[in-house]
């Protein structure tokens, strides 16, 4: 082998991944340009924008920073590559009370206003692309519970049942609480049961995150957010945590998008 064989192999073993890996990606993604709405198939022309809502900045950087990608994932996958789009709460949910079947893949535009795109390195811990929503039907779950526990009706009078709004606001204080929920799974995960995908566990194999929270005098009534009592001292969460439980509420990629990208596309409408 001479030296000049030698260079041509060295920058190809690293020329070739870089530019697979990282320059094609990064210049695609540079470009990318927001779909159109189709007027047949939508009944809309405007583009497609992603909305997000909370304090996703902030909370994304520290998820990034907790390296919480590490094992959790952000990302439904097409059906060629995997059956996320059929497990219920990963993709979306197949009957939502209010939108239907809301099931879809994720596209880049669900990481918009985040500095990184986290779709995560493995599953060892559940998918939190929906995690907001999956933590929505939990909370009408439980409040639907605590309401009939509390002799609370669920009908109306004109026969109607409660929106789950509603039922939240019959429970006051006592409605299902999702931030402390949040936060006591992240203080101590393996004392708390939590839920995944509709099945209730008893245990996590995720790492106590106590960098958290900070200890506060107990004083009065204690703070609502309060996860524990150590030492007649309360710990509650810090601000690092309050945004990244913001960050988690919030995501939700579950959103209506384009007939272009619906993973199962009405034949029929789009042949009119």
């Amino acid at each position: 082998m001479t030296v000049k064989t030698f260079f041509y192999g060295l920058i190809a073993s690293f020329g070739l991944p870089w530019l697979v890996m990282l320059a094609v990606p990064f210049s695609t993604m540079r470009s990318l340009e927001a779909p159109q709405y189709d007027e047949v198939n939508d009944e809309r022309t405007d583009l497609y924008q992603a909305k997000r809502s909370g304090r996703i900045a902030v909370g994304s950087l520290v998820y990034g920073q907790e390296g919480c990608a590490m094992c959790h994932s952000q990302v439904t996958r097409p059906t060629y590559a995997g059956q996320d789009v059929f497990r219920e709460g990963q993709g979306g949910s197949k009957k939502d009370g209010e939108r239907g079947d809301t099931r879809r893949i994720t596209n880049a535009w669900d990481f918009a206003g985040e500095e990184r795109a986290h779709i995560g390195e493995s599953r060892i811990g559940p998918d939190l692309g929906n995690f907001g929503n999956r933590l929505e039907v939990l909370a009408a779950k439980e409040n639907v519970k605590a309401a009939e526990a509390m002799g609370i009706k669920l009908i109306k009078e004109d026969k109607s049942p409660l929106t789950r709004q509603e039922v939240a606001a019959a429970l006051g204080d006592k409605a299902f609480d999702k931030e402390l929920y949040i936060y006591k799974h992240l203080y101590n995960p393996r004392n708390e049961g939590f839920e995944e995908r509709g099945r209730e566990k008893e245990w996590s194999v995720c790492q106590s995150n106590a960098q958290f929270f900070k200890k506060v005098g107990d004083f009065g009534q204690g703070a609502k957010n309060a996860v524990a009592i150590v030492c007649d001292q309360q710990v509650v969460p810090n601000d690092s945590a309050r945004a990244l439980v913001s960050y988690l509420i919030n995501l939700k990629k579950d959103g209506a998008v384009p007939y272009s990208m619906q993973y199962a596309k009405d034949k029929k409408k789009g042949g009119k």
